[in-house]
């Protein structure tokens, strides 16, 4: 049987390799344990798939397929519940047939052939398991191996590890085209719970390995920890790692909510009537508000602009609420709310662990439902927008480059694959009416608990089928708008265009913001954005609209992509690609899109902007030497200004970046790329273009 090498990656191993993604990582982020540690981190990985209705998608890697038996019982349950499963591994032995299972083989001393992986993602839990061999001081069994590795919830890795393994494989990397942060919360929850009371917690130091979740850690460490500990140290998480402005846990009994535990800048008081905690009693789920002056929770925390609440529920019933004042306005957009549900639903874990039983609902009181898309639901509610999963358009196959806009405007660039959603960059949304009266009861969905070995979400999480009411009437659904299109995307963007055209910038916020609660910015900029430039730009050359208006709309989509590239983050340790407009040109719109979707799908992206000039190009590689340089051009005289930079990097020593050229200009005068022979003109759908890019950084820089 073929054995790795013991080295570790750094110095042995050839092709891609997903522990290069986290090898940035300080090493207090990284541990080491043996193959028997990765065995259990790995069964509580794949445990949450069986509950995924057929949108996960499972990788693994298993060194070689030989040993694979040690992961065979487990796949061959929760193969067909998944969207698909990959295993990765030195062929070594011929593997197993299983429906749904296709096996790569990857070359013997490869990266890969010395890397364990676990690599998980859908809709609702994301996450991976990388860790790489270091040492095989037993021999040949393969239990006895040993590895650096880290445990990681960070989308940004799931999505660029998703893009290795498809190049590997040669078929593109399967998108996820919406993420529910409260449900990946809950799920990291009760990953953690299960670790800590895994047999081999101690031997292994399982708890060890969640150093990317000290809050939960937090919890975990005494498991004698007395109950008001315990509730104590749960608001005072939030306070430390989830930047709440304060924190209040509440206890459910007797039809009241009664404060068991206050975060340290917070004195202990009881819940006004008109508080989000009583909303979730109401209404049997979170709650997600914004504060205005004068509201009962921004008198308790006076700094909060916004707050979350989280039902506690023991065995379907109510324990108490988790209350947070929050500092952004948006209360969907802040950390807060992810990490209240988390410590939320370990509390719960816990509690019911120790014995506690949840009171029964008051007269008055939600019995707690499943209500769907936990975050976007809880926010839709809460702004009198309709739930997303109700009654939003479906999301299409894939985010296709928008036609070529008229010469006015340059065109975004052609796409980039659907990334995993980047951090909320919202608005807040508009002021909240009065909480709607407590919804009927609905039964447990049919299957909502996971199959064997699985967990489930909380009840107020779950998707579930509507259950006939206790008198025998159909429970009602979500409401639908009253003309039933207005968050189509071809409503939005004619009610955005009137709104712009008409210099109407009260009216194309509130837009903006209504958008923003139901759809991801990805969709935003594909489906609403890039459309509405050209639909202003050819009524402008039908002469339906001025100039002040074009430029109007110009400046509004032009500064909400600016916000959304503000707010993203770029990945440490990924690719680096600087993207401006050339020489001469300032059309920005396509190059900051472009930026975008680059930053979202796991590069570090430096934006230069309008006009960069030629003069500075070569000093700037020289400092930052990125892999990729693009640039835009929308003119003649912009393409050859571009020229000139291509020439200039051709002569720079190797290795020299990748020259990615974009525009109108060689959309409408495709023979204007004979000017740049160097220059990459990618083309095609999002997916493909990323895939394209990742491809070529890959082959020229392994």
């Amino acid at each position: 049987m073929t054995q790795p090498a013991a080295a570790t990656l750094a110095t042995r191993g050839a092709g891609p390799s997903l522990f290069k993604l986290v090898s940035h990582l300080p090493e207090n982020r990284r541990w080491r344990r043996p193959a028997d540690a990765l065995m259990v981190l790995s069964r509580q990985l794949t445990g949450i798939t069986p509950e995924q209705n057929h949108n996960t998608d499972l990788a693994i890697g298993t060194l070689r397929f030989s040993l694979f038996r040690m992961h065979q019982a487990r796949i061959t349950q929760i193969a067909s519940l998944c969207r698909s499963v990959t295993i990765y591994g030195e062929a070594d032995v011929e593997p197993p047939t299983i429906p749904n299972v296709q096996f790569v083989p990857v070359a013997r001393g490869a990266a890969l052939a010395q890397e364990w992986f676990v690599l998980v993602d859908s809709p609702i839990f994301w996450g991976a398991l990388i860790a790489n061999v270091v040492a095989e001081p037993g021999g040949a069994a393969g239990r006895r191996l040993t590895f650096d590795g880290v445990l990681t919830t960070d989308e940004r890795v799931v999505s660029r590890a998703g893009l290795l393994l498809s190049l590997t494989r040669g078929s593109p990397a399967p998108m996820v085209a919406s993420r529910d942060r409260a449900a990946q919360a809950s799920h990291w929850a009760q990953i953690a719970f299960e670790m800590a009371n895994h047999p081999e917690r101690d031997r292994h130091d399982l708890l060890g390995c969640l150093n990317e979740l000290p809050d939960l850690q937090m919890l975990l460490r005494d498991r004698e920890l007395p109950q008001d500990r315990l509730c104590g140290d749960v608001v005072e998480a939030l306070l430390l790692h989830y930047e709440a402005l304060g924190s209040m846990l509440y206890h459910y009994e007797g039809g009241q909510l009664h404060a068991v535990a206050a975060s340290s800048n917070m004195a202990m008081a009881p819940a006004a009537p008109q508080s989000a905690a009583f909303q979730v009693v109401q209404q049997g789920t979170m709650v997600l508000r914004q504060l205005a002056p004068g509201d009962a929770d921004q008198v308790l925390m006076p700094e909060a602009q916004s707050v979350v609440a989280v039902p506690v529920m023991l065995g379907g019933g109510l324990w108490g609420v988790l209350l947070a004042g929050q500092s952004d306005p948006d209360p969907a957009s802040s950390p807060t709310a992810d990490g209240a549900v988390g410590l939320a639903t370990l509390l719960a874990r816990i509690l019911e662990q120790r014995g506690v039983v949840a009171a029964k609902p008051a007269n008055g009181a939600a019995a707690f439902p499943s209500m769907g898309d936990a975050l976007a639901d809880a926010f839709g509610a809460a702004a009198g927008f309709p739930s997303p999963t109700a009654s939003a358009p479906p999301l299409p196959p894939g985010f296709a480059a928008p036609p070529a806009p008229p010469s006015a405007f340059p065109p975004p660039p052609p796409g980039f694959a659907a990334p995993p959603a980047p951090p909320s960059a919202f608005p807040p949304p508009p002021s909240f009416a009065a909480p709607p009266p407590p919804p009927p009861a609905l039964n447990p969905a049919p299957g909502a608990q996971a199959a064997a070995g699985g967990f489930s979400l909380p009840g107020w999480m779950r998707p579930a089928a509507v259950a006939p009411a206790a008198n025998g009437a159909t429970a009602a659904s979500p409401p639908a708008p009253s003309d039933g299109q207005t968050y189509s995307w071809p409503a939005l963007r004619a009610r955005m265009m009137s709104a712009l055209v008409n210099y109407d910038q009260q009216t194309a916020e509130q837009i903006w913001r209504e958008t923003c609660a139901l759809y991801t910015p990805e969709l935003i900029c594909t489906e609403l954005l890039a459309p509405l430039q050209i639909d202003v730009g050819d009524a402008w050359h039908r002469g339906e609209v001025s100039v002040a208006s074009e430029h109007f709309t110009s400046r509004f989509v032009q500064t909400k992509l600016l916000n959304l590239l503000n707010a993203s983050s770029s990945t440490t340790g990924g690719p680096m690609a600087v993207v401006g407009c050339t020489q001469g040109e300032l059309h920005e719109i396509g190059a900051i899109m472009l930026s975008l979707f680059l930053r979202w799908s796991g590069f570090q992206v430096v934006y230069l902007g309008q006009s960069v000039p030629n003069s500075t190009i070569e000093e700037m590689i020289e400092h930052l030497r990125p892999q990729i340089v693009a640039l835009s051009a929308s003119t003649i005289n912009a393409a050859n200004s571009m020229a000139e930079v291509g020439k200039m990097i051709e002569a720079m020593s190797e290795p020299h970046p990748i020259f990615l050229c974009g525009g109108i200009a060689f959309q409408q005068r495709p023979s204007l790329r004979t000017l740049i022979p160097t220059g990459t003109f990618p083309t095609g759908d999002l997916r493909s273009i990323v895939n394209q890019i990742t491809k070529l950084v890959h082959e020229r820089w392994g």
